[in-house]
Protein backbone atom coordinates (compact mmCIF):
# COMPACT_ATOMS: atom_id res chain seq x y z
CA UNK A 1 0.00 0.00 0.00
CA UNK A 2 3.14 2.41 1.10
CA UNK A 3 4.22 1.96 -2.69
CA UNK A 4 0.94 2.57 -4.08
CA UNK A 5 0.91 5.91 -2.41
CA UNK A 6 4.26 7.11 -2.77
CA UNK A 7 3.58 6.39 -6.75
CA UNK A 8 0.16 8.34 -6.74
CA UNK A 9 2.45 10.96 -4.77
CA UNK A 10 5.07 11.46 -7.13
CA UNK A 11 2.41 10.98 -10.60
CA UNK A 12 0.20 13.84 -9.19
CA UNK A 13 3.60 16.28 -8.23
CA UNK A 14 5.02 15.21 -11.56
CA UNK A 15 1.69 16.09 -13.70
CA UNK A 16 1.07 19.60 -12.20
CA UNK A 17 4.34 20.26 -12.66
CA UNK A 18 4.34 19.68 -15.95
CA UNK A 19 1.22 21.38 -16.23
CA UNK A 20 2.87 24.29 -14.59
CA UNK A 21 5.74 24.68 -16.43
CA UNK A 22 3.34 24.47 -20.00
CA UNK A 23 1.81 27.47 -18.33
CA UNK A 24 4.58 29.03 -17.30
CA UNK A 25 5.80 29.10 -20.78
CA UNK A 26 3.01 31.47 -22.27
CA UNK A 27 3.96 33.97 -19.44
CA UNK A 28 6.33 36.86 -19.64
CA UNK A 29 8.12 35.91 -16.70
CA UNK A 30 11.26 33.54 -17.18
CA UNK A 31 12.08 33.56 -13.78
CA UNK A 32 8.88 31.56 -13.53
CA UNK A 33 9.44 29.51 -16.26
CA UNK A 34 13.07 28.22 -15.10
CA UNK A 35 11.46 27.11 -11.71
CA UNK A 36 8.61 25.38 -13.02
CA UNK A 37 11.18 23.15 -15.72
CA UNK A 38 13.72 22.73 -12.53
CA UNK A 39 10.70 20.95 -10.41
CA UNK A 40 8.93 19.40 -13.46
CA UNK A 41 12.12 17.82 -14.49
CA UNK A 42 13.53 16.89 -11.31
CA UNK A 43 9.92 14.90 -10.16
CA UNK A 44 9.73 13.07 -13.66
CA UNK A 45 13.93 11.59 -12.87
CA UNK A 46 12.07 10.11 -9.15
CA UNK A 47 8.94 9.07 -11.22
CA UNK A 48 10.59 7.67 -14.22
CA UNK A 49 12.85 5.81 -11.62
CA UNK A 50 9.47 4.52 -9.69
CA UNK A 51 8.32 3.52 -13.11
CA UNK A 52 10.86 1.22 -14.18
CA UNK A 53 10.61 -0.45 -10.59
CA UNK A 54 7.08 -1.13 -10.79
CA UNK A 55 6.61 -1.61 -14.82
CA UNK A 56 4.97 -5.36 -14.67
CA UNK A 57 2.62 -3.98 -12.25
CA UNK A 58 -0.47 -3.30 -13.47
CA UNK A 59 -2.25 -1.91 -10.44
CA UNK A 60 1.24 0.50 -10.43
CA UNK A 61 0.42 1.61 -13.80
CA UNK A 62 -3.30 2.54 -13.31
CA UNK A 63 -2.26 4.06 -9.96
CA UNK A 64 0.17 6.12 -12.81
CA UNK A 65 -2.71 7.26 -14.86
CA UNK A 66 -4.93 8.02 -12.14
CA UNK A 67 -2.67 10.22 -10.52
CA UNK A 68 -1.26 11.80 -13.86
CA UNK A 69 -4.94 12.85 -14.42
CA UNK A 70 -5.31 14.54 -11.02
CA UNK A 71 -2.30 16.27 -10.93
CA UNK A 72 -2.24 18.15 -13.99
CA UNK A 73 -6.46 18.90 -13.44
CA UNK A 74 -5.29 20.22 -10.10
CA UNK A 75 -2.57 22.25 -11.35
CA UNK A 76 -5.01 23.13 -14.19
CA UNK A 77 -7.74 24.73 -11.68
CA UNK A 78 -4.52 25.92 -9.26
CA UNK A 79 -2.81 28.23 -12.41
CA UNK A 80 -5.76 29.99 -13.71
CA UNK A 81 -7.32 30.43 -10.17
CA UNK A 82 -3.69 31.98 -8.54
CA UNK A 83 -1.30 32.50 -10.85
CA UNK A 84 -2.91 34.03 -14.10
CA UNK A 85 -5.27 36.30 -12.82
CA UNK A 86 -6.40 38.85 -15.38
CA UNK A 87 -5.23 42.17 -15.23
CA UNK A 88 -7.39 44.71 -15.24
Amino acid sequence: MIEILKMFALVVLQNASFTLVSRARNSDNLTFHALASVCSNGIWLLVIRNVVQNFDNPVMMGVYLVGSVVGSLVMHHISMKYFEKKKS
